[in-house]
């Protein structure tokens, strides 16, 4: 039997049957939809799958519900909630489904976008009970098109958007369908920060999914280090609140390796920090060696992976580091009161022959620098390959990524948000390297013609040995695969999880169905949709 323990449905079937009592008298009255029928598509305990267990696609005539059934459950939800079908609004379904990574983009069978707890629990409800599978987005900024999918209901959370401060306890609490942008412009009049994305577009929630970093995060932690609870719907329906001291396993699991994996996030709650008194933004062009003397002295062995220089910058201090060919651009952020201080530890680099060029802004918080430091929208919503890998502060490894970048000269990232805090955190399950790291390099690249897939991702491709040779760990929040060609991950497992047993042992706990499934998420090589009949296959 599927163990429905600990987070039994019976309060939300009792809330259900009788709004969806109400409904059937309606469809009575208008000759819509007989009674035994709308009961047996919608409200029996068992999960309706096809004969392998695998989920129901509009293309399975068998399974799929019929329109009678669709309306019907329409007609429980709320006004304000929208629902599109890819045959009665096209436009409108094919703008509603579209993801950040085009190369990753799907098509869904039903979309719907909730407007409140209840029409989110009752549409998961029913899609549990049809066998259609369920995938969460925000803002589906996900590289490897996980909050999409062919055939699912697609549950945009755009309206699942509100906000309140604590003033006493210092903490917010926001729906899972605020962005990044949403959160600090709601605490900048009122002083405070939440360690979250710089990317304004992005929403904590797939972010706190896969742990979270951030221009604070070496102050304070991963965003995932100062969540204080969660909110959460279950495969059945159920919501369910999950903390250090409730449902613990589950808190733990969501993040760090809550992609579309336990269930659909409703709100979090979390710590805020008093803002900085002013954000310092410091942009450095470099030459990475001396035009004039090459294979002598690089910038890379003398400040960038040199361990003791790194550790030497203080924790207010973080941002990104470009790498094109033979030059650098280190973008880098002050969140500190001493910009005298910042200046000074910087200042061998700024004395030093490889600099080409240094900008300084001003911003009054953290809100204004995410709204100016976001690169426009054509340069998001594009084709994109990505591959990434965590680098401890270990001087022989950081001296032979120094040679591999010298000598094949990619595209690359460096991601300078790690060490400080970080390394002190124990929330979630995010990597060991991800505690351990002094960069996360990215090397990615992009376009915008489908014709050219191949090409970009066969060019990129030739990095992806080297570099998950050389680091055993990754973010799995920032990677793209393709097929079983590209970006191919073979210890996922391990790469992008700690524990990952235990993660196991969760999932089992909370989706004994394997409902919440997603490329390299948590069981997701296991059978899915395993539950039928009210009993486990």
């Amino acid at each position: 039997m599927c163990n429905m323990q600990p987070m039994p449905n019976t309060e939300l079937q009792k809330y259900a049957f009788n709004h969806f009592q109400m409904a059937i008298k309606m469809a009575e009255r208008h000759h819509r939809v007989p009674c035994f029928l709308l009961l047996l598509l919608t409200w029996t305990t068992s999960l309706v799958a096809s004969a392998d267990g695998a989920f129901c696609l509009p293309s399975v005539s068998s399974c799929w519900p019929t329109t009678k059934a669709f309306n019907a459950w329409r007609a429980s939800l709320g006004n304000n909630t929208d629902v599109y079908f890819p045959d009665k609004q096209p436009d409108m379904f094919l703008s509603k489904s579209v993801s950040m990574n085009l190369l990753k983009s799907n098509y869904p069978g039903i979309i719907v976008v909730p407007a409140t707890e209840r029409d989110l629990r009752l549409s998961v409800a029913f899609a549990f009970a049809n066998g259609i599978r369920v995938v969460a987005m925000c803002s589906g900024h996900d590289f490897n098109g996980r909050s999409t999918g062919r055939g699912i209901m697609l549950i945009k959370t755009d309206k699942l958007k509100s906000i309140s401060y604590d003033a006493t306890a210092k903490t917010i609490t926001f729906g899972s369908g605020n962005m990044h942008g949403d959160i600090y412009s709601f605490l900048a009049p009122k002083g405070r920060v939440y360690v979250g994305g710089q990317s304004k577009t992005v929403c904590p929630a797939g972010c706190l999914a896969g742990g979270c970093h951030g221009l604070l995060s070496r102050q304070y932690g991963l965003g995932s280090d100062n969540i204080i609870e969660i909110q959460i719907v279950l495969y059945n329906g159920t919501a369910i609140r999950a903390s250090k001291t409730r449902n613990a396993d589950l808190f733990n699991a969501y993040l760090g390796a809550g992609q579309n994996s336990f269930g659909v996030a409703l709100s979090f709650t979390a710590r805020t920090f008093p803002a900085p008194p002013a954000v310092w933004e410091i942009n450095v062009a470099l030459n990475i060696e001396l035009p004039d003397q090459p294979g002598g002295p690089n910038v890379l062995n003398t400040f960038i992976m040199n361990a003791t220089w790194f550790n030497s910058l203080p924790l207010e201090l973080a941002g990104n580091i470009h790498i094109t060919g033979s030059t650098m651009l280190l973008n880098l952020i002050y969140t500190g009161k001493d910009s005298n201080a910042v200046q000074a530890s910087l200042g061998s680099l700024f004395r030093s022959p490889f600099i080409t060029g240094v900008e300084v802004n001003n911003y009054t918080d953290v809100y204004q620098l995410a709204l100016n430091s976001y690169p426009p929208s054509s340069e998001i919503w594009q084709r994109k390959f990505i591959v990434n890998g965590f680098v401890p502060p270990q001087q022989p490894l950081l001296d032979g990524v120094a040679d591999i970048i010298i000598t094949t000269k990619p595209d690359m990232w460096l991601w300078f948000v790690y060490g400080g805090a970080v390394r002190k955190g124990t929330v979630g399950s995010v990597p060991p390297g991800m505690r351990d790291a002094m960069y996360q390099i990215l090397i990615g690249t992009q376009w915008n013609d489908p014709n050219e897939d191949e090409q970009y991702m066969a060019a990129l491709e030739m990095f992806v040995p080297s570099l998950y040779g050389t680091v055993p760990y990754s973010y799995n929040n920032e990677y793209t695969s393709w097929g079983d060609k590209y970006g191919v991950v073979r210890d996922w497992k391990t790469r992008f999880f700690a524990n990952y047993d235990s993660l196991l042992s969760v999932k089992d706990k909370y989706d004994p169905c394997n409902f919440f499934t997603v490329q390299y998420g948590v069981a997701s090589d296991l059978p899915k949709a395993t539950c039928k009949g009210g009993s486990k296959k």
